[in-house]
């Protein structure tokens, strides 16, 4: 084993491939340089065993219930696939013997993240918790088979320390688990080359290209649903304008007919090594937080992983949705971004259109948004942090 480094157990339901986004690729990158032989995950999204580029190992822990089924039985009984990975054989746990590890880092991203928490707890053995997003709090529906609300608690609870990935997420964690723990905060970090992104040199020319890059979720389809259409409107108008999407073929199909009617331009899913000269090759790139009150909870505590692979692209952002969403709250504290934050047609339309209007000054938006990721969200100097904030956690553990 890497002399100094703690082994960490790290447990989530997040996918850890090389092609993860979101909550996934926040956890990869931030575990990129990490002694593969300190680092040991279990996901709830492998099937089979692998090895991420670093060479630390992944164990498979999927639920293996069909989807069909366990979303047949989630209207009436709950979360069933949840309930069988709490209660089933630990797989794998000869290795995870072996391992040994010094500390136990749970990321859960839905119930059956909580599950797997639970399962591969390990006796004597402090447990950190990270979360991404408030949703312990909001997950509603039947909980016969498994109720996420207190298990998520007593998660909390029973952890020597957190992680959240904004400090408006920390708070709700207090207010929802009743404890106070040692927290630190950590978005994405991002990778940045020897020198300036390209993009920075100068604002593109041609036809005006608003993009978006990752997952739709309701957390997000409204706020990108108002661009894409206030651009069809604009284009409508004599705007020489286009919206790019960047996703994989589940959110692409899932609204495919919407895309289709705003005449949104498929972009594809774009390999996340080369996803900065994606983003470079456009003028805006669209963070989208839902105006929807149902998605409050959500917008308001998470910042995107997307937004510090945005501030690495070089272009401007403009940020889409209500006010207290916690992206924007972020951009508007280093006023790096253009906002819309009414989303009335005539208002995004307006909003767009003094983005057109501020195309020449784009890049210098752009570079204080690069700045800002050059100066806190490093990928070296948040690893480091990172890192630090672990060991204590495990050694202050193994003093008590």
């Amino acid at each position: 084993m890497t002399a100094g480094a703690a082994r960490i157990l790290l447990v989530t339901d997040a996918d850890l491939s090389a092609g993860s986004r979101g909550a996934g690729r926040t956890l990869v990158n931030l575990f990129s340089r990490y002694p593969a032989d300190a680092l040991l995950a279990v996901s709830g999204s492998a099937v089979s065993p692998f090895t991420m580029a670093t060479g630390a190992r992944v164990l498979p822990a999927a639920p293996g219930i069909p989807g069909r089924l366990a979303k047949a039985l989630r209207g009436t009984v709950g979360a069933v696939d949840a309930a069988w990975v709490r209660w089933r054989p630990v797989r794998d746990e000869a290795t995870i013997r072996r391992f040994d590890p010094q500390l136990v880092l749970a990321v859960p991203t839905g119930t059956v993240g909580i599950a797997l928490a639970e399962r591969y707890r390990r006796a004597s053995v402090p447990q950190v918790t990270y979360l991404m997003d408030d949703w312990m709090a909001h997950a509603h529906g039947p909980s016969l088979a498994f109720h996420a609300p207190s298990r998520g608690r007593a998660l909390l609870r029973e952890s020597v320390a957190w992680m959240a990935i904004s400090p408006y997420l920390q708070t709700s964690m207090h207010a929802f688990s009743g404890v106070e723990r040692p927290a630190h905060v950590v978005h994405n970090a991002v990778a940045l080359d020897a020198g300036e992104p390209a993009a920075l040199a100068a604002p593109r020319t041609g036809r005006v290209r608003v993009a978006y890059a990752g997952s739709v979720w309701p957390m997000h389809f409204d706020a990108v649903a108002a661009v894409a259409q206030g651009v069809q409107r604009l284009r409508a108008a004599g705007e020489d304008i286009e919206f790019v999407l960047f996703t994989d073929r589940f959110f692409w199909g899932r609204h495919a007919a919407d895309w289709t009617r705003w005449d949104v331009v498929d972009g594809g899913l774009v390999p996340y090594e080369a996803l900065g000269a994606a983003l470079g090759d456009c003028d805006l790139l669209l963070v989208a937080s839902s105006f929807d009150p149902s998605q409050a909870h959500m917008s308001r505590s998470s910042i995107q992983t997307k937004v510090t692979d945005y501030m690495a692209a070089g272009r401007p952002m403009l940020a889409c949705g209500p006010h207290d969403a916690a992206s924007h709250r972020f951009l508007d504290e280093h006023q790096c971004a253009y906002f819309a934050e009414d989303p009335a047609p005539a208002a995004i339309d307006a909003a767009l259109r003094a983005c057109i209007t501020s195309r020449a000054a784009g890049p210098a938006l752009a570079r204080r948004a690069w700045d800002v990721a050059r100066r806190e969200h490093e990928l070296g100097a948040v690893t480091t942090r990172l890192y630090a904030f672990l060991a204590l956690a495990a050694e202050r553990a193994s003093a008590l």
